[in-house]
């Protein structure tokens, strides 16, 4: 009965909070990572209920995964466990530019693993949105085919789609295989929010309006393009099928770790969404996520309460922002 589902790769987080190489790190607290993962706690932590659907390992990763998602309030029905493959974990170590270095144990995992009918056993009463991203669609043939059949099924049950391409070129055959694919889901979304650099691969465009009226065509109803520090704009069209856009500065921090800020914004794109914020309120608020994540050396710890946001967005200068 939860508001928002997402589907993901979950992992065990080791990281080294204080810049040293991993030779020279002497302890790695455990944190959980992935996108999807992220953008569930930051929908949490702003008061809506969360479903997680995955495939883990039966190995002491899963059970850790587990136990702080059912200690946090997450349903975890919709996860599955499996002997044969281990659930992936990664090690992080921070830079003194915000880039991270991050090493993946990941290949073959358990979530690698899942197949199109984990959606069979999910219940979608009281959905309103799911949320999915480029990540786990782009793990194996199957993976994808799971991405496409809860998409398909959860609009049948009147849910609405936010996607985030997050493309991970890595996990494709080529480039060109990762935008026909990404461009298909995108295609099914009701929202889709690409940064800038990801929609003119994707679309094969360079202005930011002619890359929304690329997906607007497609039949995507909301376009929200993530300029970089600087802010986003939206783009959606009105009765008579006319452009409309909305631009809004984001927020002055000082930038410790980049890691997240992407998925804190995709959190308050959704919640802005459940709340029935108007458009430059819902940016404010997906701008603010995104600006107080990058202050964090955590890829979700640092995600804000309710009340941590509204103090945030008070008292935080803006930056300049022109499209």
């Amino acid at each position: 009965m939860s508001e928002v589902m997402t589907i993901g790769e979950p992992m065990v987080n080791l990281i080294a909070d204080s810049p040293e190489t991993f030779l020279e790190a002497r302890t790695l607290p455990r944190q959980m990572a992935g996108a999807e993962f992220n953008v569930a706690i930051g929908v949490q932590r702003q008061g809506h209920s969360v479903s997680y659907v995955t495939t883990l390992g039966n190995d002491w990763q899963g059970d850790l995964i587990v136990d702080y998602m059912n200690g946090i309030g997450f349903d975890t029905t919709g996860i599955r466990r499996m002997d044969g493959a281990a659930t992936g974990y990664q090690l992080k170590v921070r830079s003194s530019d915000g880039e991270p270095k991050v090493i993946y144990f990941r290949a073959g995992s358990a979530a690698s693993q899942t197949t199109p009918d984990i959606v069979d056993g999910l219940s979608f009463d009281g959905l309103k949105v799911l949320h999915v991203t480029g990540i786990f669609s782009a793990l194996t043939d199957k993976t994808y085919e799971t991405v496409e059949r809860l998409i398909d099924t959860a609009k049948q049950h009147g849910a609405l789609v936010t996607f985030d391409p997050n493309p991970r070129p890595t996990l494709w055959d080529s480039e060109q295989s990762m935008i026909e694919a990404t461009n298909k889901l995108a295609a099914k979304a009701d929202v889709f929010m690409p940064g800038l650099s990801e929609g003119r691969l994707f679309s094969g465009l360079e202005d930011p309006r002619a890359i929304a009226d690329y997906y607007m065509d497609m039949g995507v109803s909301k376009v929200i393009i993530k300029l970089g520090a600087e802010g986003s704009v939206l783009f959606e069209r009105d009765a008579g099928g006319n452009r409309l856009e909305t631009v809004v500065p984001s927020f002055v921090v000082e930038v410790v770790d980049t890691v997240g800020a992407g998925d804190g914004f995709a959190a308050g794109v959704i919640t802005g969404l459940l709340e029935g914020l108007d458009d430059e309120h819902l940016l404010e608020r997906a701008n603010a996520v995104g600006a107080i994540q990058v202050t964090s050396v955590s890829d979700s710890e640092g995600l804000p309460t309710t009340q941590e946001l509204a103090d945030f967005i008070a008292s935080t200068p803006r930056q300049e922002v022109s499209l």
